[in-house]
């Protein structure tokens, strides 16, 4: 277990005011010195899965009201906040998954549950198919497509500039260090968030290592297979869907909870993309009453 990386110890790569900092950790894991936080008690375990270009950050506030009742862990995705690699490899789908499983088997972390937000939510479901165990997944607003362009992966302002031009990670860093863009990105998911939380954004979109890891995975991103086969998987899963999301459209996981054998919708009219964010609440009642 790693806890420096790169000679730097959580310390000197954390800011102080971080959420949940005190929980932090580096595990070195094959290519990876991974980024987590385990904290809770309770007798089922969570792991939460963050979208992309986003970190475990975004779960603070959810796991500021479940922490009394489940064990949980939050990771950041390869190449997102403070996770770093040794070497860059590729950030597709079942890579991504593989490194997650060898996460887990490390530090012995087996999951009853596992939260996963539009992208993540298809490594949190690809994730409990590989473990085998009937591990319950939770899909917040799942980016289950192959979307046109980026939108749908990403916050779409981040993609619609990525995808447009061959502007580097490091001039992207620049100009997301301007507060008024990262409220842009913010405001284009159709959620109101704590100022908190808008500080970690802005903290992670002046990180050339956060900016870069983002692009990477929207470049490798290619759900082809993972979509072919949804119609025939048997695992459970159950769709929290916002209605005012404007990143993954809702119709995106209502058409896969027609076909899709074992799963259910809960829709929120009120809420956007960030729904984790803005109303923890109901994301909490949903875990609780399938734990």
């Amino acid at each position: 277990m790693a806890q420096n990386v790169f000679g730097k110890s959580v310390i000197e790569l954390i800011p102080n005011w971080w959420p949940n900092r005190e929980k932090s950790k580096f595990i070195g894991v094959d290519n990876y010195a991974w980024h987590i936080q385990k904290f809770g008690a309770g007798s089922t375990r969570l792991l939460l899965i963050h979208g992309t270009g986003a970190s475990s950050h975004s779960w603070f506030p959810l796991t500021e009201t479940l922490k009394l009742e489940f064990e949980i862990l939050s990771l950041d995705l390869p190449g997102h906040g403070f996770t770093r690699a040794l070497t860059r490899q590729k950030k597709q789908l079942n890579i991504i998954v593989d490194q997650i499983n060898s996460l887990l088997k490390e530090i012995d972390f087996y999951p009853d549950l596992i939260l996963g937000h539009s992208a993540g939510a298809a490594i949190a479901y690809e994730l409990a198919k590989k473990m085998g165990t009937k591990t319950n997944t939770i899909a917040i607003n799942a980016a289950f497509g192959q979307f046109s362009g980026l939108a749908g992966i990403a916050f779409p302002y981040f993609a619609k500039i990525a995808a447009s031009t061959t502007i580097s990670a490091r001039l992207l860093n620049l100009l997301a260090n301007k507060e008024e863009l990262v409220r842009k990105l913010l405001d284009s998911t159709g959620s109101i968030i704590p100022e908190e939380q808008i500080r970690c954004y802005q903290y992670l979109f002046s990180s050339p290592e956060h900016v870069d890891g983002t692009l990477q995975l929207m470049a490798d991103w290619d759900l082809g297979n993972f979509l072919d086969q949804l119609p025939q998987d048997t695992e459970p899963i159950h769709f929290l869907v916002g209605r005012k999301d404007k990143t993954v459209p809702s119709h995106i996981s209502k058409s896969w909870k027609k076909v899709m054998l074992n799963s259910m919708l809960t829709e929120y009219k009120d809420l956007g993309h960030l729904m984790h964010e803005e109303d923890p609440s109901v994301v909490s009642s949903i875990l609780r009453s399938t734990a």
